[in-house]
């Protein structure tokens, strides 16, 4: 009470708190009343005499008289203040850097008359402040709007990977990955790899640990895209599973050494041993002097595939190219032959038919004629021999020229049980008219 009277105020409350700490009475409850009205804090001194009230609502009549008279002259001293626009929930609200309580207010505030200076905070994002005029026994409206208005997401691996964050379509960082972004719907995608060791124990790193760190090689890993709805200073956490999106490839050769081409691509020679993304590749094994190649292989999660490839050697086609030239040339030499046999028989077969008719006469031939009829008989004869020999002998060299072909396969199709192949042989092929049947075998 000394201190009260000297006008130290704050002193005198302060004193008076610690005693009210101790044990409360109606005379140290409103006497800490009255030091808050000579500090000007109105609002805080009603509620204190408002405290008196419910905690002894049987008072004297001289006390409760005291009490109600400052209670009717605080009244006209204090307003009250609600928050609208960018109140984010769970902000610290400060009046005047003072603390005065959570959003949302579960009441409108009771605050002095006058100008006062609002202020919210919350954790990750920026101060919102306002200006506001209370008046006496209205209510006050704070109008919030916060110079950046943006939420804030949160990304994590669910297995603690450390992997690439996408935040709709574009690299953002490593998980995990906290930022300030935009409100609205986002495309959340996770990407990156794991090292083999450490996905085969299929062990999790403690996040913060030195195994938690991203690798730059071995497993490819990818989450589904995930949509994170971020509202205005609220934290969005999001949690993507990232999942393998490769699988291990081994592929021999015999001979060794072979090219080897995956999907279109170059990987150099056999044996080759790499990872793949899932699903079905197209691969080619070719060496020199072999014949080409090509199967499917459709690799899964979890499952190492080895492939075995045995290419078969090319045949000789040059030779078969000789064959087929002789085979031509002598079928076109007989033909010439023929036909040659058939041109000069032919010719005096026609020779001997006009003499032995310039003698007859139109008239029976003389039997001394008959020798002469004889011999242009057989030249006929002899002629038309020649003419189907030369016919055939053509025929022949064309069906050698032009018709047969020989021609090289490659292999395609899957591997045998103990993931090798065999491979294709040569074959002559027929045409016959407007169809074709195929003759195969194996040189």
């Amino acid at each position: 009470m000394k201190l009260f009277d000297a006008g130290d105020y704050q002193e005198a409350y302060d004193e008076l708190r610690r005693s009210l700490a101790l044990k409360k009475t109606k005379a140290a409850m409103a006497q800490a009343a009255s030091c808050l009205r000579q500090l000007g804090r109105y609002d805080e001194a009603l509620a204190q005499y408002e405290e008196v009230l419910r905690e002894y609502p049987n008072l004297p009549a001289r006390f409760g008289a005291d009490v109600a008279t400052a209670m009717a002259e605080l009244s006209r001293l204090v307003g009250t203040l609600e928050m609208a626009g960018d109140a984010p929930a769970g902000g610290s609200l400060f009046v005047d850097d003072r603390l005065r309580g959570k959003l949302p207010l579960s009441e409108p505030l009771r605050v002095a008359v006058g100008t006062h200076r609002i202020r919210v905070e919350k954790d990750g994002f920026e101060p919102i402040a306002a200006v506001v005029d209370v008046k006496a026994g209205q209510k006050s409206v704070a109008e919030l709007r916060a110079s950046v208005r943006r939420g804030r997401l949160s990304v994590s691996e669910r297995h603690n990977w450390v992997l690439a964050v996408e935040l709709d379509g574009k690299e953002v960082g490593m998980t995990p990955w906290e930022g300030l972004v935009e409100p609205g719907e986002h495309q959340v995608r996770l990407r990156g790899f794991v090292g083999l060791d450490a996905l085969a124990e299929c062990t999790a790193p403690e996040a913060g640990t030195a195994g938690a760190a991203a690798a730059l090689e071995g497993a490819k890993m990818a989450s589904p895209v995930e949509t994170a709805v971020v509202r205005p200073f609220e934290v969005t956490r999001v949690t993507p599973g990232a999942e393998e999106q490769d699988a291990s490839l081994r592929i021999e050769s015999t001979p060794s050494g072979a090219r080897l081409t995956i999907d279109g691509k170059a990987v150099g020679p056999t044996p080759w041993e790499g990872r793949l993304p899932l699903g079905e590749h197209a691969i080619e094994v070719s060496a020199r002097g072999f014949v080409l190649s090509k199967q499917p292989v459709q690799l899964v999660r979890r499952k190492q595939r080895e492939l075995s490839v045995v290419l078969e050697r090319e045949p000789d086609l040059a030779g078969m190219r000789r064959v087929r030239n002789v085979a031509a040339g002598v079928g076109y030499g007989v033909g010439v032959l023929g036909l040659g046999v058939f041109a000069v028989t032919g010719g005096l077969a026609l020779t001997k038919v006009d003499d032995i008719k310039s003698r007859c006469g139109g008239t029976s031939c003389p039997e001394r004629e008959r020798v002469n009829v004889d011999a242009a008989a057989d030249l006929a004869t002899v002629a038309t021999v020649g003419l189907v020999v030369g016919g055939i002998g053509a025929a022949a060299g064309t069906v050698a020229l032009f018709v047969l072909q020989p021609r090289g396969s490659e292999r395609r199709g899957g591997a045998g049980p103990g993931g090798s192949q065999a491979a294709g042989g040569v074959a002559w092929t027929v045409g016959i008219g407007p169809g074709a049947f195929a003759i195969e075998g194996r040189f």
